[in-house]
């Protein structure tokens, strides 16, 4: 029995090292083991299309730590503490929201600054999409790099949470689907049934963006009173703390915050509701760790402190007052350390929970590292009843359990009048996920079902070995990542039928050099999973059965599920990718094309039919796929961009956007933007003489060229000197290309890093670095240099020292002035950043004492003068009260190599302020926060809204044209808008 270990998997979302010819200091084997002894050896070298492509279609790089995107972007807010209490969120939105539209004339200088700040006032926002976010082949995980066959396909951003109306399908009433999006809000359509919902966008009135449980209450046969967790659950480092419990009664169009719900969620997240059905007075939420920041050294987000306790709370006069229940938390206790250390994991909170459909006073619950639990008389006292793999026990000296704490799923389900529980277990220190099945479960004590810790009242379905129907359920969620995208559902009405979701099992997908005995199980299906465990059989539901050319598969990373309640062999899957829809009413056996699938099982003898063992997992896996899977995300525009950039000689019709999870998308002023790379999207750029020549990153300090426009299959590895650089690095690193010189482009590690022909050589790039086609025994592809000293370094003072550098900018005005700046504060300016030599290029520090010691998010340089630069902050004053401000006008005397600093934060407040951008025509400001954008006319004392238009949403990065006086807004969660400024 043959398998590819997940060691491998492990390996290539984590690693760095790269092998590469003629650069022995990096070379590294990875080798996966398997069954049977022998080995295989990946793909090598590593590429961040597949590696990154982790992070957009599955592995998310690191979820536990400091590495990760949303991780960074808070922990930059919260610098130099280590949390964001959302209190003092709340009071940067309140700031944000008192600001006026339009400032009078008490707020100018003079009545010529005030008169003139009219004129130049923008009118309103319009928004660029993407309506139709659209993946081209290459950029997908099903892309064949052998036969260079994919089929493009449609993504949005993070779905944590769906919920359906029960009345769906009934004559004259449609179909209403409520989708809840990590950073988008609540999205609702009228027709999920039809060919293309419409999708309807969140309320603006909505204080919090981040939801992760979603329900409609059972009570209301209208389907019109739903209940919605905020905060993420997702068992992750960039699961986002929300403010409590919100209700809605008019079927999504408003909500409002349960007033007793904020005391005790605030600052965590809610992992699930449950109403007793016949009392809608009483509802049940389950509380998690959730984060709001971490340290800038060393260290993961951070839980707020004083966050209310983790565990199931209860309320029974309709959300006016909540409850702890006590019983349960004093046996599945949190993680004890001290969250100023980033070590507090997830134990402890409540992924899910449900009441038994046959006795509304039974409860059960879901608690990370502790397994499935159960009370009998309305939660005020708790039994354990399903034992976990790697179960927490904090009194234990020499292993306390699982890390992060294992993750059980389960779902409840009524069958002649008993109940059966179908339980997913996981545990991502042993990288194993298990499903079980227990039949009359009200009728079983607690002792008969966990037994001697070993769940000997239960039945398990999955076994280890392949070529058995027990291994198509085996690690159903894949990579150790189960605590974060995981799902147990059985549909209404169907007891027999149970689905199960997760992570892509990337190793049985061609793109990945696996053996392709499935088509990829990111979710599967089974329709006997009530017979003998052995006769428990799944159908893979990941790709659908339609020609190549034309099939649809599932963005991977699987976070919930819903079913047409009519008919539930149509099902709608949330995923890190949006929402699609399966169709499997007339399944179709596709075990025929096992026979022609072929496997590398020995690296001499190159591939060969797929042995014994994997075919029988191929042919029962493939018997009865999805007749269709139809993407939804068309239209719904809750992609989360981290920048954007634009083609300077067409810059309203020709954008970049690198996305959180999603790639790097193209606009070309059509509301359909197209996924030219997958992957993690950072920044990108396009070259000022040829802009048909264009960059982008994935994650890390991983820039790729192309030399032929937008065309996917044509990127070029450009990074591998500077990962051999061993240099730190954001997540998602600086790069600028030069505002002049054609060729150079410039990135931010512990130096400023240069390259002056688009990362090397054009021939040698094409023939041996095509990120789709890497050749193995390259010479290390890009010839970037590093610029100068360290800046992070010693060479430049002994205080704010570390770290990394996190902005660069270019004059446009000439060709050496360059800016850079710190993590933690430090600010630089260089005259020569075009000396010939690079090792020669001189770098002057100008920051003070005085300065915030934070993290610097952006700097606008003058156009016309080179020494005269905005540059703001992120995290609070409150933090660093000896050094306040977000925004500061900078003069910088090249003769004294010192310069002056001006506070213009005004009444923006004490707000994290993410982006800055200088309209030199008008001597405007605009400043980017976690809620929109503001402007700072010339000569005016205080911040006003940019313009109307813009829904209230986190804003990560600005970019502004002056060519055509454009101001372009990259917003995390509802997609890419542009501004119109005032011409001089």
């Amino acid at each position: 029995m043959r398998q590819i270990g997940t060691a491998f998997l492990r390996l290539r979302r984590g690693a760095r090292a790269l092998a590469i010819g003629g650069v022995a200091a990096a070379t590294a084997l990875l080798v996966a083991s398997c069954g049977d002894g022998r080995s295989v050896e990946p793909p090598l070298p590593e590429s961040p299309v597949h590696e990154a492509t982790f992070g957009d279609q599955g592995g998310e790089a690191n979820r536990e730590g400091p590495d990760s995107p949303a991780a960074e972007q808070v922990e930059d807010r919260a610098y130099p503490r280590t949390y964001v209490d959302d209190r003092l969120a709340l009071q940067g939105k309140r700031s944000f929201k008192r600001l006026p539209g339009a400032l009078p004339r008490s707020a100018f200088r003079s009545t010529a600054s005030f008169k003139d700040g009219l004129a130049a006032a923008p009118r309103s926002w319009r928004v660029l999409g993407p309506v139709t976010p659209e993946v081209a082949p290459e950029a997908s995980q099903f892309f064949d790099p052998s036969t260079g066959n994919g089929a493009t396909t449609t993504q949005s951003g993070r779905v944590t949470a769906m919920a359906i109306d029960p009345n769906c399908g009934r004559p004259g009433r449609g179909c209403r689907l409520w989708v809840a999006a990590a950073g988008g809000g609540i999205w609702r359509t009228n027709d999920a049934l039809s060919r293309q919902p419409r999708w309807i966008a969140p309320p603006g009135a909505l204080p919090t963006n981040a939801f992760g449980s979603l329900i409609v209450d059972p009570n209301d046969p209208g389907g019109n009173t739903l209940y919605a967790g905020s905060g993420e659950p997702n068992g992750s480092g960039d699961s986002e703390a929300g403010l409590g419990l919100f209700r809605s009664t008019d079927g999504g169009r408003s909500w409002h915050l349960v007033r007793g719900s904020r005391k005790v969620a605030i600052n965590r997240s809610i992992g699930s509701i449950a109403v007793e059905p016949g009392d809608p007075r009483t509802i049940y939420i389950g509380t998690d760790v959730a984060r709001h920041g971490s340290s800038s050294v060393n260290g993961g987000r951070r839980t707020p402190p004083n966050a209310p306790g983790l565990g199931v709370y209860k309320s029974t006069d309709g959300g006016r007052h909540f409850a702890l229940e006590k019983n349960l938390k004093g046996q599945t206790p949190p993680n004890p350390a001290d969250p100023a250390t980033g070590l507090d994991w997830f134990q402890g909170g409540v992924n899910k929970l449900q009441i038994d459909p046959g006795d509304p006073h039974t409860v059960y619950a879901a608690v990370f590292g502790y397994g499935l639990w159960r009370s009998k008389d309305g939660g005020h006292t708790w039994s354990q009843v399903f034992h976990t793999l790697y179960q927490n026990d904090f009194s234990d000296p020499v292993d306390t359990g699982d890390t992060v704490g294992d993750r059980t799923e389960f779902d409840l389900v009524e069958i002649r009048g008993h109940t059966r529980i179908y339980v997913g277990d996981s545990s991502d220190d042993l990288f194993v996920a298990e499903f079980w099945r227990v039949e009359r479960a009200e009728t079983k004590t607690a002792s008969e079902l966990i037994g001697k810790d070993d769940n000997a009242g239960w039945t398990k379905i999955s076994d280890r070995h392949n070529g058995t129907n027990g291994f198509l359920s085996y690690n159903y969620c894949q990579n150790g990542q189960c605590g974060y995208d995981d799902f147990v559902v059985s549909p209404p009405g169907r007891p027999d039928t149970v689905w199960l979701g997760g992570s892509m099992a990337y190793d049985e997908l061609p793109l990945y050099g696996g053996i392709p005995r499935s088509n990829g199980r990111a979710v599967i299906r089974s329709t006997n999973a009530g017979v003998k465990r052995a006769e428990v059989t799944f159908q893979d539901m990941t790709q659908d059965a339609r020609p190549r050319a034309t099939r649809e598969g599932m963005h991977p990373d699987q976070h919930d599920i819903a079913f047409d309640p009519r008919n539930p062999d149509i099902a709608f899957v949330g995923s890190d990718g949006g929402v699609i829809r399966v169709h499997v009413t007339h399944p179709q056996d596709r075990s025929s094309a096992c026979d022609s699938r072929t496997a590398v099982y020995d690296p001499d003898a190159g591939p060969e039919p797929l042995v014994p063992d994997d075919l029988a997992d191929c042919r029962t896996l493939l018997r009865g796929i999805p007749s269709r899977l139809v993407s939804l995300n068309v239209g719904l525009n809750d992609i989360q961009f981290q920048s954007l950039s634009y083609n300077p000689k067409k810059p309203a019709r020709d954008l970049l956007g690198g996305t959180q999870d999603n790639g790097t998308f193209s606009y070309s002023a059509s509301p359909k933007w197209l996924e030219t790379v997958g992957g993690d999207g950072g920044q990108s750029g396009f070259d000022p003489a040829d802009p048909t020549i264009r960059y982008h990153n994935y994650y890390d300090a991983t820039p790729e060229v192309n030399f032929h426009g937008n065309a996917a299959q044509h990127w070029l590895d450009i990074y591998d000197v500077l990962q051999l650089s061993g240099e730190n690095q954001s997540f998602y690193a600086p790069f600028i290309a030069d505002p002049q010189m054609g060729g150079r482009a410039f990135t931010g590690l512990q130096h400023v890093w240069r390259t002056d022909d688009n990362g090397g050589d054009q021939a040698y790039l094409e023939a041996h670095c095509n990120a789709l086609y890497l050749d193995p025994n390259r010479q290390a592809c890009g010839d970037w240099q590093a610029l100068g000293q360290d800046l992070t370094g010693p060479e430049f003072g002994e205080d704010r020292q570390g770290e990394y550098v996190v902005a660069t900018a270019r004059a446009p005005s000439n060709t050496g002035t360059l800016w850079a700046a710190t993590r933690i504060g430090r600010l630089f300016v260089t005259e020569n950043a075009d000396a010939a030599q690079p090792a020669q290029v001189d770098f002057t520090r100008i920051d003070t004492p005085s300065t915030p010691g934070r993290f610097v998010s952006g700097i606008a340089i003058d156009p016309q003068d080179p020494n005269h630069a905005w540059v703001s902050y992120s995290g609070y004053s409150r933090y660093t009260p000896g050094t306040p401000g977000h925004l500061f006008e900078v003069e910088y005397d090249p003769s004294s190599q010192t310069a002056s600093f001006t506070d213009s934060t005004y009444d923006l407040g004490d707000q994290p302020v993410t982006g800055i951008a200088f309209d030199a025509a008008t001597g405007d400001a605009y400043a980017a926060t976690d809620f929109g954008v503001a402007r700072l006319p010339q000569g005016a004392t205080g911040w006003e809204d940019a313009a109307p238009g813009l829904p209230a949403v986190g804003v990560y990065g600005i970019t502004l044209s002056p060519r055509r006086h454009l101001l372009f807004a990259a917003t995390h969660g509802r997609g890419a808008y542009s501004l119109r400024l005032a011409s001089p």
